[in-house]
């Protein structure tokens, strides 16, 4: 077969769905040796590139041109559009001539380059449930394109079941359509570190002893605003021992986040964005996770904490309970009181951390990239017509 994977997004700042697009196709590529793999950058290249991995780049400047036009195309709202159709449609055109057996749209909306068959991954439906928690521009865009593109999939895969029984009753599709496939962690990234190599990093970054930790987009979807008034709400004393590291891509919709977070710099540290081998040190340095997010497809940073060997509290809302399971103390996202009860009972009951951190370990084993790879490849072949008897 041969296969082609949209790989955009590996043009961008890498965050949830670019990390996840890199680390499935490199899994697909290092256990599939039969088929032949394409990815579409804005050209077409038989090599996985990333902003992450520049030197894995076959073509650097083609690579980094994209890059920059993409970025700058961004601030012109109408050039960009119309540039991102001319440039779709030549190379639509010319997948035709390419012959491509599967192709796997893994962020949400095809394109229209032909193959035989069609899988498209739908993490979550956040933007049709809550187009407030989102770019105006980026609600448009779905608004006109996703249904209609998405539908055309043979099948959809998704993050959980949680999102796959929303797919099937708000778009309609049947659910032998729509497949479930857990996403993974880097198990060379994300594990425990020596204690050298984690104190060198905190002195580096100026962490204190014991903190809480968020990884995250700075947006409203997080449910920030009601974990910083919650932190807030814990004894003086404990917010001097104890402070609020946060984590993330600077996001959208969040001034008033960051205005708090400004408000409350004498207990709260923002580091903004940090590579993947910068966020394992940083799990690894924190006391506990928390992570009461609004809603999520799969919830891939308290996976990443356990992994690290960190502690985890969680929303008891959307996929978090299926992913999470056992594996983690669970809060009311929209109880701040609730939320600050089970910060305080996390960072004062050690017992109850250890039992996490030990049910975390078990929770994890079968989130892995070569799992999901190896799902996805199941679904190639099951997508392609099996050749006649002579």
């Amino acid at each position: 077969m041969h296969i082609i994977i949209n790989a955009i997004p590996l043009l961008s700042t890498q965050t949830g769905i670019g990390n996840c697009i890199f680390n499935i196709s490199q899994a697909l590529l290092n256990m599939d040796k039969v088929n032949q793999y394409t990815f579409y950058y804005g050209y077409y290249s038989s090599r996985l590139q990333s902003s992450q991995e520049p030197g894995n780049i076959d073509n650097e400047v083609q690579f980094i041109t994209l890059q920059r036009s993409k970025s700058m195309l961004k601030k012109i709202p109408l050039l960009g559009e119309f540039s991102k159709n001319v440039i779709e449609r030549y190379h639509n055109a010319l997948s035709f001539k390419m012959k491509f057996d599967v192709y796997y749209e893994p962020n949400y909306i095809p394109s229209g380059i032909h193959a035989q068959a069609l899988i498209t991954t739908v993490h979550d439906l956040s933007f049709h449930h809550h187009p407030e928690w989102h770019p105006d521009d980026r609600v448009k865009y779905f608004k006109r394109t996703f249904y209609p593109r998405v539908l055309k999939s043979d099948i959809i895969t998704t993050d959980s079941h949680f999102i796959k029984a929303e797919i099937v009753r708000e778009l309609g599709i049947s659910p032998g359509r729509v497949r479930v496939i857990y996403m993974g962690y880097d198990q060379s990234i994300f594990k425990p570190y020596p204690k050298e190599t984690v104190e060198a990093f905190r002195a580096l970054h100026h962490l204190p002893e014991r903190f809480i930790l968020f990884v995250g987009s700075i947006e409203p979807r997080k449910n920030l605003e009601r974990l910083l008034t919650a932190y807030l709400q814990l004894p003086e004393a404990l917010k001097k021992e104890c402070k609020l590291v946060l984590s993330g891509f600077s996001g959208w919709k969040n001034t008033a986040i960051m205005d708090l977070i400004h408000k409350a710099k004498e207990h709260v540290i923002f580091l903004g964005y940090l590579t993947v081998h910068e966020l394992a040190l940083l799990y690894n340095a924190a006391e506990i996770f928390a992570y009461p997010s609004l809603y999520e497809g799969f919830g891939l940073p308290p996976i990443e904490a356990m992994a690290c060997g960190t502690p985890v509290l969680v929303s008891n809302v959307a996929s978090l309970p299926e992913v999470c399971g056992p594996a983690a103390l669970y809060c009311d996202p929209l109880d701040v009181e609730h939320i600050a009860e089970q910060l305080q009972k996390l960072l004062s009951d050690k017992q109850l951390q250890r039992r996490l951190v030990e049910k975390g370990k078990h929770q994890i084993q079968t989130y892995t990239w070569n799992n999901t790879a190896a799902k996805l490849l199941e679904l190639f072949n099951e997508t392609m017509p099996r050749p006649t008897a002579l």
